[in-house]
């Protein structure tokens, strides 16, 4: 399947929780810019990144054109897909997230989540220090389902594979456009993490959202229209180079 080139199809990559179900408010921003996948985890089972991106293989291998959208968790993810798919994945965005260990401290902070039992904080905790003020209604209901069904082992496998990840060479190896979105009142990533990615990217741009963790839950629209704004402008750009030639 190949995607025309003024719509183009944008994969978009779950965070730590890997259903796609908080994306909703996302998709319906994007609807008039992108045809859009939601590429989710299996929930029963977690071994690595790179058995992830193995899972994944197939459904980037259906398109012969994809922009990767890469939500907190799963940045290392996506940078792994672009380096195994260069002819397919034509642009990475990474929002509110990471190509190594995101935490100062995230050695100590893997031992200690590797020795603690396979418990989830309580739930106004984590919407907290995600969400901010608050999630909407129908997020928080959402939200909360999806914490009471995922296994408690799944989710202690990924946060330490989060702990422990380092993506900096395949991300420096990228010869793709590279877009960092960072949330202003982040309390969980901190900014050093997208400027990690600005300096190791050959071809990255910066933008910063007024808004939680929880970037694309809680602020959907400029989310959305950053991404517009940037995928408008790589296609100029691949359009004067055709014209060029």
């Amino acid at each position: 399947m190949v995607t025309t080139p003024t719509r183009p199809r944008i994969c978009l990559l779950p965070g730590l929780d890997g259903t796609g179900r908080l994306y909703a408010p996302l998709i319906a921003a994007l609807a008039d810019t992108a045809d859009i996948d939601v590429l989710a985890y299996d929930s029963t089972c977690f071994e690595s990144y790179a058995a992830l991106a193995d899972m994944l293989q197939p459904a980037v291998e259906r398109h012969d054109d994809i922009v990767l959208v890469a939500e907190s968790f799963a940045g290392p993810l996506g940078v792994l897909l672009a380096h195994r798919h260069p002819r397919r994945v034509r642009a990475l965005v990474m929002a509110a997230s990471f190509v190594r260990s995101p935490l100062p401290f995230s050695r100590i902070g893997a031992l200690l989540v590797q020795r603690m039992p396979a418990v989830a904080p309580p739930l106004f905790a984590l919407e907290h220090v995600l969400a901010g003020s608050g999630l909407p209604a129908p997020l928080r209901a959402e939200f909360e389902a999806i914490i009471a069904t995922l296994p408690r082992a799944v989710l202690r496998q990924r946060a330490l594979a989060a702990l422990r990840a380092d993506v900096t060479k395949e991300l420096a190896a990228l010869e793709i456009p590279v877009l960092y979105l960072q949330a202003r009142h982040d309390r969980l990533i901190w900014p050093k993490a997208g400027r990690e990615v600005i300096r190791l990217s050959r071809n990255a741009r910066h933008a910063v959202i007024d808004a939680p963790h929880f970037l694309f839950q809680m602020a959907p629209l400029p989310a959305a229209a950053e991404i517009a704004r940037w995928l408008d402008g790589l296609r100029g750009a691949r359009v004067a180079r055709r014209l060029r030639r």
